[in-house]
């Protein structure tokens, strides 16, 4: 049993040509393995394919711009040089030509603010979107060996060309964030929806050069709409010259804001004094999951088995009544009489005759870290149950998942790599762009005509 396979060409200008592309043998008498293509048929199939559809059109557009723009006249051809074009279904190799110049604009002088063309690209604007996809998603090496497994992706599409293509991606999101925004048509749009809520967290990676750094900060968040909707945020510190820009932008484009914005944060005074900067207008909430957290802590050591032999049983029932008592009141929204009640701790713990234990010492330490940690959040401390109850936010769990999306899963767990701050930033703009499914609209917007990629083949009959 034999499969020809045959292209037919319909130019529009003459008679359709037939151009084979291969043939397909079976048996007649078929296994189960030996149904249907194999994967290594649809590469060659699909290159072969791929190869005669870039040609043709290549020669189409070529023959068209050779008419002259402003008197029509067929310009002369110079010379040709080769060009590798690279794409999902392999590498193409075309002939380029150079043309003469028009004789209508021989005599014309070139002004003095034209700048020289920048040279071709010749990537497939599909390929360098699947490729930054998948770095984003994936180790670099992991990515390019899934293309060379499902692809005829041609040579020359290793984990560094994986990763260089998908750092250009970074420049150019990157670029576009401190350009001058452009004006939108005028036209009748949907309501949009209500930021709720600004939630922003910290996470470390691995620094590739251990003797600069052990491992920097990157700073991830997420914006909530009253539909559902949200939008990821993602920079490092260090390197962002724009990470107020960069939130602010977020917040204006997922929906309009208002006076009961409210932005989580676990209490760090550098977020606190970013949220100041960027949403003056917002209340800032702090985290009750960092701040229950350092509670427990505490908690846990005054009741711990160590504490009730180190104690008398008076004092410590006493210590262990006030801890709880500062959760209750802090939870209640009651920081002032928290605050007040942990002093009186405090200064329990500095009594003569409990001084010298150890477990005291340490107490003495979480208590202070604790009673500092309150004063720099004091005007961040609302009423934990009353919101709880109105079915409000009071921790920034939405956050911590956004962190483990946007950092972890990617940077710091099961993969564990050694980052620069510079290319870790860039690769965080790819990133949250896929988890926000954006990365197919901005490169609708670099590339006319790429959102036709998504037509549907039709079927002849």
């Amino acid at each position: 049993m034999k499969f020809d396979l045959i292209l037919a060409v319909d130019d529009g200008d003459g008679p359709v040509t037939h151009i084979p592309l291969g043939q397909v043998v079976r048996p007649e008498l078929s296994e189960l393995a030996t149904l249907g293509l194999s994967l290594a048929e649809s590469k060659q199939l699909l290159t072969q394919l791929q190869h005669q559809v870039v040609v043709h059109q290549f020669e189409s557009t070529t023959q068209r711009r050779r008419h002259c723009e402003q008197c029509g006249t067929k310009r002369a051809i110079k010379d040709f040089h080769g060009a590798r074009f690279r794409t999902l279904f392999g590498d193409v190799e075309l002939r380029v030509p150079r043309l003469r110049k028009c004789r209508c604009a021989v005599d014309e002088p070139v002004p003095a603010s034209v700048k020289p063309a920048s040279r071709q690209r010749w990537v497939a604007p599909e390929l360098e979107y699947v490729q930054s996809e998948l770095a984003a998603i994936l180790p670099y090496a992991r990515g390019a060996e899934i293309l060379h497994n499902l692809l005829p992706i041609g040579a020359g599409n290793g984990a560094t060309t994986v990763r260089a293509r998908m750092l250009r991606v970074g420049e150019r999101l990157e670029s576009e964030l401190t350009a001058a925004p452009a004006k939108p048509p005028r036209r009748r749009r949907a309501p949009r929806p209500r930021v709720t809520a600004v939630g922003l967290d910290g996470g470390y990676v691995r620094h590739c050069d251990a003797e600069e750094a052990h491992a920097f900060e990157i700073i991830a968040g997420r914006v909530m709409a009253d539909d559902g909707s949200q939008r990821s945020v993602g920079f490092v510190r260090t390197v962002d010259q724009h990470s107020r820009s960069r939130v602010q932008q977020a917040v204006a484009e997922q929906g309009k804001s208002n006076n009961n914005l409210m932005v989580f944060t676990d209490g760090d005074s550098r977020l606190r004094d970013l949220q100041l900067s960027v949403l003056p207008e917002a209340t800032h909430v702090l985290d009750w999951y960092h701040l229950t957290r350092r509670l427990t802590v505490l908690g846990n050591l005054v009741r711990s088995r160590q504490a009730a032999q180190q104690l008398p049983s008076r004092e410590h029932t006493r210590i262990s009544n006030w801890v709880d008592s500062i959760k209750w009141r802090l939870w209640h929204g009651r920081p002032v009489t928290a605050i007040a009640r942990l002093d009186a701790l405090m200064n329990l713990l500095r009594r003569p005759s409990l001084i010298d234990r150890s477990v005291v010492a340490r107490a003495r330490k979480l208590a202070a870290e604790l009673r500092q940690y309150l004063e720099n959040n004091a005007e961040s401390l609302p009423d934990y149950a009353r919101r709880y109850r109105a079915g409000e936010r009071v921790s920034t769990a939405f956050v911590e998942s956004a962190v483990n999306q946007i950092i972890d899963k990617r940077m710091s767990k099961s993969q564990q790599m050694r980052w620069s701050p510079q290319s870790a930033h860039l690769m965080l703009q790819v990133r949250i762009r896929v988890i926000d499914d954006r990365l197919r609209q901005d490169f609708e917007r670099w590339y006319p005509g790429f959102a036709a990629n998504d037509a549907t083949l039709h079927v002849s009959a």
